[in-house]
């Protein structure tokens, strides 16, 4: 009798330990977001450089007057840190393709975050970067693609 007593009156407590851990795991640590302005064919980066970076959101606006094809992917940088405009080397999964039209914004939301951990580029160094190019389409759009996330 006196034991079910004690575990009646431990249960709150060890519902709230572990309710606290889960919340530490799955409440983000910090918020992120980049921006890229994506011009002719040379790709780009942005991260924050270390920790795990979750992705929520991708925003992509074409201010061209045909369809861009925007590829986004974590990179393999050659040099330098994530931002870099020259230094993507590059790329590995996750990879994403998204067509977007002319004139257009195209949302890509992630209901579960797309996890972007820290690579080793060709520098030997980790790098937690999220990159997007234009390789097919790349002169004829200006491409603007925020990322959206938190970092842990």
């Amino acid at each position: 009798m006196s034991l079910a007593l004690i575990g009646t009156l431990a249960a709150p407590n060890l519902v709230a330990a572990v309710r606290a851990t889960l919340v530490e795991i799955v409440v983000p640590s910090n918020p992120y977001f980049g921006l890229m302005t994506l011009t002719g064919t040379v790709s780009q980066s942005v991260g924050p450089g270390t920790g795990t970076l979750g992705v929520t959101q991708f925003v992509l606006t074409n201010t061209g007057s045909s369809v861009a094809q925007v590829n986004l992917y974590a990179a393999l940088l050659a040099s330098g840190t994530c931002g870099g405009t020259n230094n993507v080397a590059a790329g590995t999964n996750p990879f994403l393709i998204v067509r977007v039209p002319a004139g257009e914004t195209v949302v890509v939301p992630a209901p579960s975050p797309i996890v972007f951990a820290p690579q080793t580029g060709y520098d030997g160094n980790p790098h937690t970067c999220v990159a997007a190019g234009m390789p097919i389409t790349g002169g004829s759009s200006n491409v603007y693609v925020s990322v959206n996330g938190f970092v842990n």
